[in-house]
């Protein structure tokens, strides 16, 4: 499954594929593009499968209907949605354009890199632990980012030592998709991945 997302300040790319042998992945993810800002969220349920996807999804949802929120009240509100469901990481990021600035927040195993032309590398880290509707630290950091900055966020499904080279690299976010898609056409955990280039 792929999706692509794009205006005049960002191009982006997410893909997905379930783990070995299932037909659901526990993975959810959700892009959306404004005249003033791009938000995506990448949330993956614990486990695998129908139950893994129960949880993820719960949290798609909840940044679909709010999107226009900030990132600090979203990530609440997707940790409030998950009592009584097992528990998920996430990764939201919220770009605005105008100022050009982005917020970034993660609990779990969720990476994200983002890097800019002048070699400038923002690579946040994640809160450890899982949402599960408990109650659960967040950290929500606001970065500048410069035209031309490319990002790739992605869950543990997807193993590549070499995602900072990528995103590095002068490769089309086409391009790196494609690369990302050849290495994980067969793998042992659900995976999602969302590349972008801001402009």
């Amino acid at each position: 499954m792929s999706e692509l997302e794009l205006n005049d300040y960002i191009q982006a790319i997410a893909y997905q594929i379930p783990k070995d042998g299932n037909v659901i992945n526990g993975d959810s993810f959700f892009m959306k593009v404004t005249d003033e800002y791009f938000i995506c969220a990448v949330a993956d349920g614990l486990g695998s499968g129908e139950h893994a996807y129960h949880s993820s999804n719960a949290i798609r949802e909840v940044v679909e209907k709010n999107h226009d929120q900030e990132v600090k009240l979203l990530i609440d509100c997707c940790n409030q949605v998950l009592k009584n469901k097992r528990g998920a990481t996430l990764s939201i990021l919220k770009v605005h354009f105008s100022p050009m600035t982005f917020t970034y927040s993660a609990v779990g195993n969720i990476q994200f890199i983002l890097s800019c032309p002048s070699g400038r590398i923002i690579y946040p880290l994640p809160v450890q632990g899982y949402l599960s509707g408990k109650p659960q630290k967040y950290r929500c950091e606001t970065f500048t980012y410069e035209k031309g900055s490319k990002f790739i966020i992605h869950t543990d499904g997807l193993a590549n030592p070499g995602i900072k080279s990528l995103a590095s690299s002068s490769s089309s976010i086409e391009e790196i998709s494609n690369y990302l898609k050849i290495i994980t056409k067969t793998g042992k955990d659900d995976m999602t991945y969302i590349v972008g280039q801001l402009f």
